[in-house]
């Protein structure tokens, strides 16, 4: 029995001297997210960035007018970067994306373009909005809407209005209400002789349309502007309207033809700056700015070519 314990103790003697496996390392901490930087929100855009938003998208509408969607599309990013609550810029983009038939919806009736009548008057007398002028356009599949004349017919989406609203018939003079004829005694109407029957009225002469010298002025300038001759149309328009402020077309037109020829002269200033034409240039942005004095791009093109010519001049 002795020799079983001795052997038995030494073993346990042993494993008490044995050191203990090391313990694991403590898990290391949960990491914890960081939180995200806040992004500072864009402080509003101050008024002249306003201003300069709205004359952009104003832009806008002359380049739509003209068919150019692509440098329209670039000026409303432009707009909407100065000022991204502009209406405005906001109104086109709608315009340009939006699927015209489902915006407008398929019931339309048809419509024919009356003289002197734009997309724009169009737009504003049926749909509210002078400014869908264009989306009226993409609905008519007309890629250029300032080509529109009258005649031709397009559809406008709604039902058809009463005739009187497509084409408002003219006023005329109520007749004045006779006066009451006077009670008389029958004594006295029997002793009083009827009167004479007055002679009849001469015959007058049906009216002949008299034409003021403001419609004529306007007569002229529609003439100009069918057969391309945009800057006498343009002068035209606006005799017409300074003849006639009251004029309910003379005004509009004149506004129209501008847009086109500050578009055509500002055409005509980059093509003359290529061909290094400096005197053309110089020539065609002057134009532009005194069809649109507000124009910054065509002031500072126009000091570059100035400043380009002055070199050149200071090489000789």
């Amino acid at each position: 029995m002795r020799r079983h314990v001795l052997p038995i103790a030494a073993a346990l003697a042993l494993s008490a001297c044995t050191t203990p496996p090391p313990a694991p390392p403590p898990a290391p901490p949960e990491a914890r997210p960081q939180p995200a930087t806040e992004v500072a929100p864009r402080p509003p855009p101050t008024a002249a960035e306003q201003q300069q938003a709205q004359k952009i998208a104003l832009h806008v509408a002359d380049l739509l007018e003209a068919g150019n969607e692509e440098e329209a599309r670039s000026e409303i990013d432009r707009a909407l970067l100065l000022d991204p609550n502009n209406k405005l810029a906001q109104n086109f983009l709608r315009q340009m994306t939006v699927d015209p038939l489902a915006a407008l919806g398929a019931e339309s009736f048809a419509y024919t373009v009356r003289p002197g009548e734009t997309l724009s008057r169009i737009a504003g007398r049926f749909m509210g909005d002078i400014y869908a002028f264009y989306l009226l356009a993409r609905y008519n599949d007309v890629r250029v809407p300032r080509l529109v004349s009258s005649g031709q017919t397009i559809r406008v989406p709604g039902r058809t209005p009463p005739p009187e609203v497509i084409r408002p018939p003219r006023q005329t003079a109520e007749p004045k209400p006779k006066s009451p004829r006077p009670v008389v005694e029958r004594e006295e109407r029997e002793s009083t002789p009827p009167p004479a029957a007055p002679p009849p009225p001469p015959v007058q002469p049906p009216p002949q349309d008299v034409v003021t010298p403001a419609e004529k002025a306007y007569r002229e300038g529609i003439a100009a502007q069918r057969s391309g001759n945009r800057e006498r149309a343009y002068q035209q328009f606006r005799q017409a309207a300074q003849l006639d402020p009251a004029h309910p077309d003379a005004r509009a037109k004149a506004d129209q033809v501008r847009r086109e020829l500050v578009l055509q002269h500002e055409r005509n200033a980059r093509g003359a700056f290529a061909r290094q034409d400096l005197d053309g240039a110089i020539r065609s942005w002057e134009r532009v700015l005194e069809l649109d004095p507000g124009n910054d791009t065509a002031r500072l093109e126009k000091q570059k070519a100035q400043k380009l010519q002055q070199r050149i001049n200071d090489v000789r």
